[in-house]
């Protein structure tokens, strides 16, 4: 990754929205390019837990039978960690003939780390990018497993059920959306000023910034007379004038859609690549 000077970032507040468990890099990067840093995570990672029952079978079944997939993918650096800790439960070597796949460097880099083989998505490292490589093309009569978190997008699947291949979910995780407390979080920092960039790193954490936007609205309207500096308030500032930082033009046309007018876009979700485009976003920005 290139490195950035110490004052690349001066000037520039972000809002950094990961989960807490992957915020930290993210976070050092950005205050050693000179940001200031405020987090408030939108999207909380919860595993699957030994209480629910029939979730924890569904895994159990599709990694005792892992050995009659030729093609596992992890979609996200979650799904690795936590399918690893499965798949280590009761496989002490992978079956031959089981290749992986990880859509995002970070994912990758996490299974290579562990000491596993992986083929990356090139380019744009996102889904798309992975249903290019050639290995993925004709699957007839071959199995694939999807190591994701419960309710994720299907695109994959059915692009490569299109290909001809028997495709299973082994579904890891949960996504939640941790309300309570964030809207308080950010009038506390006072959040909403010039040079305040938002960034989100997916589209399901997009879709939880606008929710908490709309959220901060109806808590405006019900109460115009609290205390606090009303200039400050959703119903008259527009947020969706910020600066929002996102990965790749499936996001960013989602933003668009949905009204954000500010919308820099890094061609994918890897924290060197956010970082990298936020910088020449603010190199063009007036002094």
């Amino acid at each position: 990754m290139t490195e950035l000077s110490d004052a690349a970032l001066s000037g520039v507040r972000v809002l950094i929205t990961r989960p807490q468990a992957q915020a930290d890099q993210w976070q050092q990067l950005l205050q050693a390019a000179g940001a200031q840093t405020v987090r408030v995570p939108l999207l909380e990672i919860v595993p699957v837990e030994a209480s629910q029952k029939d979730a924890c079978q569904a895994i159990k079944n599709i990694v005792m039978d892992v050995s009659r997939y030729q093609h596992g993918i992890f979609v996200s650096q979650n799904a690795a960690r936590y399918g690893l800790d499965w798949l280590e439960q009761y496989w002490p070597q992978m079956p031959l003939g089981l290749q992986f796949y990880a859509v995002g460097s970070a994912t990758a880099n996490y299974l290579q780390r562990a000491g596993y083989q992986v083929t990356a998505a090139g380019g744009s490292m996102n889904t798309e990018a992975l249903l290019a490589l050639p290995q993925l093309q004709d699957l007839s009569h071959q199995r694939v497993v999807i190591f994701r978190g419960q309710g994720g997008r299907p695109v994959l699947a059915e692009v490569l059920r299109e290909r001809g291949a028997q495709v299973d979910y082994c579904e890891l995780y949960q996504r939640h959306f941790p309300s309570a407390g964030v809207v308080a979080a950010l009038d506390h920092c006072r959040w909403g000023t010039a040079g305040d960039v938002v960034s989100v790193h997916s589209g399901e954490t997009l879709s939880n910034w606008r929710a908490i936007i709309a959220s901060r609205a109806h808590q405006t309207a019900a109460d115009p007379g609290r205390p606090g500096d009303q200039t400050d308030s959703c119903s008259q500032k527009p947020w969706k004038q910020l600066t929002l930082l996102v990965p790749g033009e499936r996001v960013a046309a989602q933003a668009r859609e949905w009204g954000f007018t500010n919308v820099v876009m890094a061609e994918n979700a890897s924290d060197a690549c956010m970082l990298s485009t936020l910088a020449d976003w603010r190199a063009q920005q007036p002094s």
